[in-house]
């Protein structure tokens, strides 16, 4: 009786695990269905550098799920979609680079694609029920506050950056570093044993800095699959970056603004149509490959919706990274659609035949994607800002509230 009632029982759950695992109208099984909740992920940017990053994720249908990515304050929504039983596709909203994974055991395991870059596959590895980041983070009392960050001291690449840190027992280390030609925009990491680890995955940016914690902070920066930098930074809550308002601007012999570029229709749209006449323009120097154009076109979409009323346009030349044109139309359509922008945009070429300071010749050059150029209502030249401090530094606030009150002024005129 036991031998008997012992096989019956076997039966059942050799049964009961048919059952489980028979194929779902989709291809899926029980087996292949993705964990719903924290994972932790890693990208091998070379052989000896890991970029972490945390998402939850969340279940919509058996065949499509949403990767709900963490970066400090930001969280970014990415498509997971099922190519089959146990094969998905990670999709990034507006940027182009995606993932391909298969799941094995609580992992998916890959590679994430740049398509715009030869040969760009980095592996790729992510774990089911793992929170951490980095190291679990310790008081980091020395920390928080503005630092002065300096890129490969001591050489011709010698660079200047602005830091600005937070620490918080629950949520680790997060802020960014800015730079006269925009900011890193959301860091998040920890710090452990006199360490500093810090991270940001957008769907564009790959970064990656570690640092000895003590008086200075000194180490390295990874961006990508092959830059490489090392950098220190020293505490100081006075040094500035260069006035953005400064770095860009018209050259001798130019007294005004000028483009005509194609729309996603494939029609001419030049500054001298009737539509811009008498009207305030701000036109967007931008990419949709660029997470700080990112930021910088949800502002201006909150701003055009604002004062488009009053007699504002706002223009975005947008230089895209691939040489095939239908591609860059392609790409264009993404981003426009995926952030919701409702005002113009025209693709104006690409970033690596047509720079876009020989398509606007008038400058003396394009230091910064994004870099905004602001014309008043005769389209004279009022201002340009080159890049762009987004809502993830500690300028964000002030830099809104005096755009706006610059832009009063000149609709008012």
């Amino acid at each position: 009786m036991i031998k008997r009632a012992t096989g019956i029982l076997l039966l059942g759950l050799s049964l009961g695990a048919c059952q489980n695992s028979a194929p779902k109208p989709d291809g899926s099984t029980a087996d292949s269905q993705l964990a719903e909740g924290i994972w932790q992920a890693v990208i091998a940017q070379n052989d000896s550098t890991n970029l972490k990053f945390n998402f939850n994720l969340e279940s919509l249908s058996d065949s499509e799920y949403v990767a709900h990515i963490k970066n400090a304050e930001e969280i970014i929504d990415a498509k997971v979609i099922r190519l089959a039983a146990d094969s998905f596709k990670i999709e990034m909203p507006v940027f182009a680079n995606y993932f391909l994974v298969k799941k094995e055991g609580n992992q998916l395991k890959g590679q994430y694609i740049n398509p715009d870059a030869e040969d760009y596959y980095l592996p790729f590895t992510a774990t089911a029920g793992v929170s951490e980041r980095y190291e679990n983070a310790q008081h980091l009392y020395p920390l928080p506050g503005y630092w002065k960050v300096v890129f490969n001291p001591g050489t011709e690449d010698e660079s200047l950056g602005k830091a600005y840190f937070e620490w918080d027992q629950e949520k680790g280390v997060y802020g960014t570093i800015m730079t006269a030609t925009g900011d890193y925009r959301y860091l998040e990491g920890s710090g452990a044993a006199g360490k500093l680890y810090l991270s940001a995955f957008d769907g564009a940016h790959l970064f990656y800095l570690e640092a000895d914690l003590h008086d200075t902070l000194q180490g390295h920066f990874y961006s990508g699959r092959s830059y490489h930098a090392t950098w220190i930074a020293y505490r100081d809550s006075t040094f500035e970056l260069p006035d953005p308002d400064t770095l860009t601007y018209l050259k001798e012999g130019y007294s005004k603004m000028d483009f005509a570029f194609p729309n996603l229709k494939g029609d001419t749209i030049a500054l001298s149509d009737p539509r811009f006449a008498d009207k305030a323009v701000i036109i967007q120097i931008s990419g949709s490959w660029c997470p700080n154009c990112y930021d910088e076109s949800r502002y201006l979409s909150k701003v055009y919706e604002q004062y488009k009323d009053q007699g504002l346009e706002i223009v975005c030349l947008s230089f895209e990274r691939t040489r095939d044109y239908a591609t860059a139309q392609k790409r264009l359509a993404k981003m426009q659609k995926d952030l919701s922008i409702p005002y113009t945009v025209l693709l104006a070429g690409a970033t690596r035949d047509d720079k876009a300071a020989e398509k606007l010749p008038m400058l003396n050059h394009i230091m910064s994607y994004p870099t905004a150029i602001y014309l008043d209502k005769e389209h004279k030249l009022r201002k340009i800002h080159t890049g762009f401090s987004g809502p993830g530094t500690p300028v964000w606030e002030d830099f809104v509230s005096e755009n706006d009150a610059f832009l009063q002024k000149l609709l008012n005129e």
